[in-house]
């Protein structure tokens, strides 16, 4: 449906209105209930009541255009109409972006793949509003065919996005909120990604779990557990001449590390 429960409307903005964003994203904006509420807090609210004063930026890209309706096209400052999974890679930074109710109707790598890039494009937090666990089936409705819900979640699918996150509880399910600060101690993101590169690599997603302690390299790339866990991912997938790279940097970050000497040479010999 274009429009979601409201049982965290209210915990959402106490979170918007302290990023206090010059500049946001609502993909999936739907009937356009989180343009509304980011206009009449962010600028309304601030006497800025008047379209020709509004000063914060409010973009939306929504999937199935017979949603967008006068009144979106009044409040965002543009609404395109595309599918996020086409869009994201090539999406300019905003302080703020909001996924609301959105990956649930990915498939789940799909989703995955659209979460982290969400991440990396918000500046200053990535807001995600999403059903949790089992119970909420849904069909395709309205003419959508993007309505279908195609994958299940859990709290742990976050753990690589440090977040303040509240979870409601619905007759139908849970239902969660996750506020996911960039500014989160590097500690936390990195205990994020290695809880969630280890989960990946248990159940056989080994290119996921490569992608999650890439993050970790980057994070530290003089890290020799890092190190040495993404190039064994990699040798598992046969790319052989990455794990190769990723030691090259290692001993160029951290010289006394010989067992990466020697792990190195024994490559290079192949």
């Amino acid at each position: 449906m274009p429009v979601s429960t409201s049982v965290h409307i209210s915990h959402c903005i106490q979170h918007i209105i302290a990023i206090n964003p010059s500049s946001v994203l609502d993909v999936g904006s739907g009937f356009g209930i989180w343009g509304f509420l980011c206009r009449m807090h962010l600028d309304v609210a601030n006497g800025r009541v008047q379209p020709q004063t509004w000063q914060v930026r409010i973009d939306g890209i929504e999937y199935f255009e017979p949603y967008i309706q006068a009144h979106q096209r009044a409040l965002y400052s543009s609404l395109r109409i595309g599918d996020i999974r086409e869009l994201a890679e090539d999406l300019e930074p905003y302080d703020l972006i909001i996924a609301g109710d959105v990956i649930e109707h990915l498939d789940k790598a799909e989703g995955e793949a659209v979460l982290d890039l969400l991440y990396a494009k918000a500046r200053t937090a990535l807001i995600v509003n999403i059903p949790l666990g089992m119970g909420w089936d849904h069909p395709e409705a309205h003419g959508n065919p993007q309505e279908l819900h195609r994958s299940v979640w859990e709290i742990d699918d976050f753990a690589p996005y440090p977040s303040a996150r509240s979870v409601f509880e619905l007759p139908c399910g849970r239902y969660g909120v996750f506020t996911c600060l960039k500014s989160a101690p590097v500690k936390a993101r990195v205990e994020g990604l290695w809880t969630a590169a280890h989960r990946r690599e248990q159940i056989g997603q080994i290119d996921l779990a490569c992608l999650y302690a890439l993050r970790l390299h980057e994070l530290d790339p003089g890290d020799a557990d890092a190190a040495f866990f993404y190039a064994d991912l990699l040798l598992q997938s046969k790319k052989t001449d990455q794990a190769v790279g990723v030691l090259r940097t290692l001993v160029e970050s951290n010289p006394a590390c010989p067992e990466a000497v020697t792990m190195l040479d024994r490559l290079e010999r192949l």
